[in-house]
C-alpha cells in the first residue's frame, strides 16, 4: 500500500456575470489571482455534451482493455478542452498552477496539489471535470495525463458551507452502515440484492476486522435508516440503489433537484431528495462520509445534487456517481477505496487509487465518482496497532521505519 501523501489546495471559483465566464483562484501555494475572463470551448449545450460523454463511456464497457479507443478519444478531446481553456489560455490561473505543481514538487514535506473546484454555471458544474487532461504533462498514451489518475493532483468539488468542521480521523475500527433499496420502478432496472451483497461482503472481508466493521440494514425504508443513524456510531454510510434528477419551478426559475430512490413498507418507490436524506444522516453526529453508488447522484448544480445536498447540510464528505455504474466497477472501486482508506491514505488518495484500479479493467468509468467536500485533504483512520490479524494487510510506513529500526538496532548489538 503506497504511503499518505499529504497535498496543498489549489482553490479555483468559477462564476459567470451575464453571457461571460469568470475564474479567479482562491488559494495556492503561488498565491491568489484577481478575476480572469475566460472562453468557454464547447459551442454545444451541456446537456448534449453530457449526453455524448455519457454514450461514450457506456460503450467502452464493449471494448477490451487496450489501446485509446475511439470512446476514449471522446472524453480524452472533452478533458483536454476544459484543460486547456482554464489552465493553459486563462494567463492568471495557468501561471499560478504551474508555479504551485513546481512548488509542490520542490517540497519535501507536501506531495500533491488538491484542485478544488468551486464551479457555479448549472451548464458547467453538470459536466464531469474528473476527466479534464494534460496533454502537455507526458506521453500521449499515458494514462496519468488524466488529472484524477495521478496521486498529485487530486479534483474535488468544494463546497464553502459555513458549517463546524469536527476532526474527521476515527479512533479504533471504521463503522460501516450499508443500505440497499431496490423498490421496482418503471424504467430502472432491478438487481439482484444477494448478488450485490455478496460482492461487497466478499471485498469487506478481506480488510481485517480490527480496521472496519461493516454491517447491512435490514430493510430499505426511510424508517429504517432513521432509525439506524439515531442508534449512532456511524462513520461511513454506503447507499447502493438507484437515483436520478427531477426540476421544480422556485420562484418563477427552474431548479435541478438530486433525489435517490428508497422503499415504502409495501415495497414501493420513494423519492428522497438530497435534503431529506441529509436529515436523516444528520441524526448521526459521527458521520464522516457519505457513499452513494447509486446513478445521477453527482448529477445537477453545484449544491442541488444528491451528494451537493448532502455536504451543503453538514455531512463533510461525499462521494457520488455522475453517470450509471457497472456493477464490476462499482465493486471494484468500494473494495479499493476502503483499502486504502483504513491503511491510512486520505480520502483524496485513496479515490485516486480506486480510479487507477478501475482503470486497469473498467476503461473509462473511473471519472465517475466525484468528491464533494467542505474539509481539509482528511485521514479517516489511522493504523495504529500491528496485530496478528493485520499480518496479511500491506504494512503501513511507520510499521516498516520500526522493522528496519529494530533490525538496525539488533545488527549493532550483535556486532
Amino acid at each position: 500500500m503506497t504511503e499518505e501523501i499529504k497535498y496543498l489546495d489549489f482553490d479555483l471559483h468559477i462564476w459567470a456575470e451575464g453571457p461571460i465566464y469568470k475564474a479567479r483562484v482562491r488559494e495556492s501555494p503561488a498565491g491568489t489571482t484577481q478575476s480572469a475572463t475566460f472562453t468557454w470551448p464547447f459551442i454545444d449545450q451541456a446537456g448534449v455534451i453530457k449526453t455524448r460523454l455519457e454514450n461514450a463511456i457506456q460503450g467502452s464497457r464493449r471494448s477490451l482493455v487496450g489501446p485509446p479507443t475511439i470512446e476514449e478519444k471522446i472524453l480524452r478531446d472533452f478533458g483536454s478542452n476544459v484543460f486547456r481553456a482554464i489552465f493553459q489560455e486563462t494567463t492568471a490561473v495557468a501561471t499560478k498552477f504551474r508555479s504551485s505543481m513546481e512548488m509542490v514538487r520542490m517540497s519535501e514535506e507536501f506531495q500533491g496539489l488538491r484542485l478544488k473546484l468551486s464551479v457555479e454555471p448549472p451548464e458547467l458544474a453538470m459536466l464531469p471535470w474528473e476527466y479534464m487532461f494534460d496533454e502537455t504533462a507526458m506521453a500521449d498514451d499515458a494514462p496519468q495525463h488524466y488529472l484524477c489518475l495521478r496521486n498529485s493532483s487530486p479534483v474535488v468539488r468544494f463546497l464553502e458551507v459555513d458549517a463546524r468542521r469536527p476532526p474527521l480521523c476515527v479512533d479504533g475500527p471504521l463503522r460501516v452502515l450499508g443500505m440497499i433499496a431496490n423498490p421496482n420502478i418503471e424504467g430502472y432496472a432491478r438487481f439482484d440484492i444477494g448478488r450485490e451483497r455478496r460482492r461487497i461482503e466478499e471485498e469487506m472481508r478481506k480488510i481485517p476486522a480490527s480496521r472496519v466493521k461493516f454491517k447491512w440494514l435490514t430493510g430499505g425504508t426511510q424508517d429504517d435508516l432513521l432509525e439506524a443513524m439515531q442508534d449512532g456510531g456511524w462513520h461511513i454510510f454506503h447507499f447502493l440503489g438507484h437515483g436520478g434528477t427531477q426540476t421544480s419551478l422556485s420562484n418563477g426559475k427552474e431548479h435541478t433537484e438530486g433525489f435517490v430512490f428508497m422503499e415504502d413498507r409495501h415495497g414501493d418507490p420513494v423519492k428522497v431528495l438530497g435534503p431529506d436524506l441529509a436529515l436523516f444522516l444528520e441524526s448521526n453526529k459521527q458521520l464522516r462520509l457519505a457513499v452513494l453508488n447509486c446513478c445521477e447522484s453527482a448529477n445537477g448544480t453545484s449544491f442541488s445534487s444528491a451528494g451537493a445536498s448532502l455536504v451543503s447540510l453538514g455531512v463533510p464528505l461525499v462521494v457520488a456517481m455522475q453517470f450509471a455504474i457497472s456493477n464490476g466497477a462499482a465493486a471494484r472501486f468500494s473494495n479499493q477505496f476502503y483499502r486504502s482508506l483504513v491503511a491510512g491514505q486520505s480520502v483524496e488518495q485513496a479515490l485516486t487509487v480506486a480510479r487507477i484500479y478501475m482503470r486497469n479493467e473498467f476503461k473509462l468509468e473511473w471519472g465517475i465518482p466525484v468528491l464533494f467536500t467542505r474539509a481539509s485533504p482528511t485521514v479517516l483512520f489511522r493504523p495504529t496497532v500491528d496485530s496478528a490479524e493485520d499480518s496479511s494487510f500491506p504494512a503501513t510506513a511507520g510499521k516498516r521505519k520500526r522493522t528496519a529500526e529494530a533490525r538496525a538496532e539488533l545488527r549493532r548489538l550483535f556486532q
